[in-house]
C-alpha cells in the first residue's frame, strides 16, 4: 500500500503528459505520430477521469490534466458526436456524395456474386449524386452506368500495380486528373464536377496502407515493434502523400472536397495535413463515434469527407453493410 501510495504523483502526470506528447509528435508530424493517432481518445477518457479524480480528493496535479484536455480539444474534434440529421433533401443545391473503399481488389475477376449484387442494390438504395470507390474493380463499372451517365475510373494506373479508384456521378464531369504516388500501389484522382452551373473538384483518395494483413502474425515482442514500425513508415508516407494533394489544390480556385480512404484517424498528422481549414463532414452532422475500420473490435474513423468551410453541411451517415473491411460513408452539403 505504502509502495502505491508513492506511485500516485507518478500516475497522476503519467497520462497527461503521455497526452501532451502525442499532441506534439503529431502536430510536429514525427515519425512516431502513427500510434498516438489511434490512441489519443484513450489518453483523453483517462485523463478525464483520473481529472475528476483529483478534482474530488483535491490533489496539485490536477493543473496538468486540465492542461493537456484543454490542448487536446483547442487542437482535436471530439471523437463522439452527438448531431442529428434528417432524411429529407434540403432543396436542388443539395448535393450527397458517397464514399467506399469496397476493397474489390481481392475478387475482381469472378464476376457478377452475392457481393456484387448487395453492394449495387446498396448504392441504388442511397442514391447519391456522387459515388466514389477506392480499391474499385477495374471491370466492375458497368453495374452503375445506368444511374451514372459519368464517371471516370484509374483504368491507366492498373499496370503499375496501383489501386483502382472511381467516381459516378450524375452531374457532369468537366475534368478529371491523377495525383499519383511514387513508391506506392495507392493513389488519389480528381474530377470538376459542373453541379448546375457550379463548378466543384472532388478528389477521391487512397492514401498509403498500413498492411495489417499481418496482424494474425504477432506472436512475440519482436513482432509487435516490427508492425508499430512499418505503420510508423506508412504514415509518413501519408503525410507525403497528403503534402502533395495539398500542393495540387492550389492550382484550382473554386470550391474543393477531399473525400475517401484516408487509412488513418482524424488525430493523425496526414489528416490534419488535408483537412487544415475545411470541414469535417461528421463533426459538423455525424452521430457516434463515425467509425469505417474495425480492428480488434475497437471503431477506428479512418474514412473522411472534407469540405470548404464555405459550404454547408447538412448531414452525414454512417452505414455497417458488412460487404468489406471498410464501411461506407455519405454526406449531404449545400454548395
Amino acid at each position: 500500500m505504502k509502495f502505491f501510495k508513492k506511485l500516485r504523483p507518478l500516475i497522476a502526470i503519467l497520462f497527461p503528459i503521455l497526452l501532451i506528447t502525442g499532441i506534439l509528435i503529431i502536430l510536429f508530424e514525427w515519425r512516431w505520430s502513427f500510434p498516438f493517432s489511434i490512441t489519443l481518445p484513450f489518453l483523453v477518457i483517462v485523463t478525464f477521469m483520473q481529472l475528476l479524480f483529483l478534482l474530488y480528493r483535491r490533489r496539485r496535479y490536477a493543473f496538468l490534466n486540465i492542461l493537456s484536455l484543454v490542448l487536446f480539444f483547442f487542437f482535436f474534434d471530439s471523437f463522439y458526436q452527438f448531431n442529428f440529421y434528417s432524411d429529407e433533401k434540403q432543396g436542388e443545391n443539395s448535393v450527397s456524395i458517397l464514399s467506399y473503399n469496397a476493397n474489390w481488389s481481392n475478387f475482381a475477376h469472378r464476376g457478377i456474386d452475392y457481393k456484387d449484387k448487395k453492394i449495387v442494390e446498396f448504392i441504388k438504395q442511397q442514391n447519391a449524386d456522387v459515388v466514389c470507390f477506392q480499391e474499385f474493380s477495374a471491370i466492375k463499372y458497368h453495374l452503375f452506368r445506368k444511374d451514372y451517365p459519368h464517371w471516370v475510373k484509374t483504368n491507366l494506373m492498373t499496370r503499375k500495380q496501383k489501386s483502382v479508384l472511381s467516381v459516378f456521378s450524375k452531374y457532369p464531369i468537366l475534368n478529371e486528373g491523377y495525383v499519383e504516388f511514387l513508391d506506392s500501389r495507392n493513389n488519389a484522382m480528381f474530377v470538376d464536377i459542373d453541379f448546375n452551373g457550379k463548378i466543384v473538384r472532388l478528389y477521391n483518395i487512397h492514401l498509403e496502407s498500413n498492411r495489417m494483413d499481418s496482424v494474425p502474425e504477432l506472436y512475440n515482442i519482436n513482432s509487435y515493434t516490427n508492425l508499430i514500425s512499418r505503420s510508423c513508415d506508412a504514415e509518413i508516407k501519408r503525410i507525403e502523400q497528403a503534402h502533395l494533394i495539398k500542393e495540387h489544390m492550389k492550382g484550382f480556385g473554386g470550391n474543393i472536397i477531399i473525400t475517401g480512404d484516408f487509412n488513418c484517424t482524424q488525430y493523425s498528422s496526414a489528416y490534419l495535413v488535408l483537412k487544415d481549414t475545411k470541414k469535417d463532414t461528421f463533426v459538423e452532422a455525424g452521430s457516434g463515434f463515425g467509425g469505417t475500420y474495425e480492428l480488434f473490435n475497437y471503431p477506428f474513423k479512418i474514412d473522411h469527407i472534407l469540405v470548404d468551410d464555405e459550404i454547408e453541411v447538412i448531414s452525414h451517415k454512417n452505414f455497417k453493410i458488412g460487404l468489406s473491411d471498410h464501411e461506407p460513408i455519405m454526406a449531404e452539403i449545400k454548395l
